[in-house]
């Protein structure tokens, strides 16, 4: 049994070790959000953020509930929207118009260097892991979707 001094303070003490966890974790994403962020935090980071009218839903309880005005990265013109689960922002889905894969694609290399790439007659994808953030870039026809989310990372048991 541990002493009434160390029970007391085990509660406080997960608290903080989860938030430290969670903040040392965030990444900055295209646009200032972050991952893990509420809505009022996400409010905050991105001017101009606005309830999208039918929200995306997904596995996992993901709802695409938020849009954010369109931001450039590396001269690609991006629409976020972004998706939240159990009050956080999990996932952050970007559209691009046609022609924006290749600039994305090296972007993401200097950002998270090489990645794990396929092509086929559909199109093509490229997928890096950092840290607590798995990225995906995909173009199927004429769509280019850079998708960021947190890694889940799965054991035996749960494939």
């Amino acid at each position: 049994m541990l002493p009434a001094v160390i029970r007391c303070s085990l509660p406080a003490l997960a608290a903080c070790v989860s938030f430290l966890s969670t903040s040392a974790h965030a990444q900055s994403l295209p646009g200032g959000a972050e991952l893990g962020m509420t809505v009022p935090q996400l409010q905050q980071a991105v001017p101009g953020l606005r309830p999208v009218p039918h929200p995306a839903r997904l596995a996992g309880g993901l709802v695409g509930g938020w849009a954010g005005p369109a931001i450039d990265v590396a001269g690609v013109s991006l629409a976020p929207t972004f998706f939240l689960a159990e009050g956080q922002l999990r996932r952050v889905e970007y559209l691009a118009a046609p022609g924006g894969f290749d600039a994305l694609l090296a972007w993401g290399r200097a950002a998270w260097g090489p990645e794990l790439a396929s092509q086929s007659p559909e199109g093509a994808y490229a997928t890096w892991t950092s840290g607590d953030l798995d990225a995906y870039l995909q173009q199927s026809g004429s769509t280019v979707r850079l998708v960021l989310k947190r890694r889940v990372v799965k054991d035996d048991s749960e494939l």
